[in-house]
Order: C-alpha cells, then sequence, then structure tokens
C-alpha cells in the first residue's frame, strides 16, 4: 500500500472526512443549540420572577435580564455562523437544498435589550 494506494481507497478516505466534518459541524450545532434552550430557560424564569414578585424574593434588575439577553443573542450569532458553516459543507459535497438543515436546527430571532 503506502504511498501506492489506489485511487478508490483514496476516494473512500475523502468521503469519510467529508462525513466526520458534517457531523462535527452538526454538534456543535446542536451543542450551541442547547445552550441557547437553557439562556432562554433562564430568562423565562427572570421575566416571571419580575412580573410576580413574591414577598422575601428579589425582582432581578434589568441589568441582569441584559446581560442573559446579550448571552442569548450571542449564541444565536454563533448558531448561524455555524449552521452557515454545514450550508457550505453541504453545497461543497453536491447537497443543493438545505430545507430539512433549516427544519432540524431552528435559530430563534435576537431578543431586544431592556430599556431604562
Amino acid at each position: 500500500m503506502g504511498m501506492f494506494r489506489d485511487a478508490e481507497c483514496q476516494e473512500i478516505d475523502l468521503v469519510k472526512e467529508m462525513a466526520e466534518a458534517l457531523g462535527s459541524t452538526g454538534l456543535r450545532l446542536d451543542d450551541i443549540l442547547e445552550k441557547l434552550q437553557a439562556v432562554r430557560a433562564e430568562l423565562e424564569d427572570l421575566f416571571n420572577r419580575r412580573s410576580a414578585t413574591c414577598a422575601g424574593q428579589r425582582e432581578p434588575a434589568d441589568s441582569e435580564i441584559n446581560e442573559r439577553i446579550r448571552r442569548f443573542n450571542n449564541l444565536v450569532d454563533q448558531a448561524e455562523d455555524t449552521r452557515r458553516w454545514l450550508l457550505i459543507q453541504r453545497e461543497a459535497i453536491g447537497f443543493r437544498i438545505h430545507r430539512e438543515v433549516e427544519r432540524h436546527y431552528p435559530i430563534p430571532s435576537k431578543m431586544k435589550l431592556l430599556s431604562g
């Protein structure tokens, strides 16, 4: 074998590399989307605490909420960039229709910061 490997083996190696790259990017996007869900849950909790202030419970400050919103929006940017790379990789190997990617990896819209 060595440097005299046949073209078929090299093609198989190339296909494996492409599949690993797609899988890796998909996993990275899954991870970012999970973080987005966690931050969104934190924000919902903060908004719920804010609207139903109970005795003895501290109302979250706007700055605390805005910090979480900034984190959320940063993750949205990361998710959009990662999904864009996934689409580029798919285009490079010949996939031209990406509806399933958009459906499988939905990215929420950014949130507006609280004013005040």
